[in-house]
């Protein structure tokens, strides 16, 4: 439903870590998805739409997105075992 699949050996982009929505499951590049530009606090802001569904939420970065991402591929790789 609507994901985005990037192929690592055609796409330049292919080292950025695609984006996923908690909402309907959409993986998308985050790049120029800022919510509203419009907003006096969108400089620096690191919330993101999906293009999707639109649901807005914020980008993990640092530990919290490293941290998040161990913990998915755990998940994966327990529930292929």
């Amino acid at each position: 439903m609507g994901t985005v699949t990037v192929d690592a050996a055609t796409s330049p982009r292919a080292a950025k870590p695609l984006e996923h929505c908690p909402l309907c499951g959409a993986d998308f590049d985050a790049e120029g998805q800022g919510c509203r530009p419009s907003c006096p606090m969108a400089r620096g802001c690191s919330v993101v739409c999906c293009p999707s569904c639109g649901y807005s939420f914020p980008q993990e970065r640092g530990l919290a997105g490293g941290l998040r991402r161990l913990i998915d591929r755990f998940k994966e790789r327990k529930g292929s075992a």
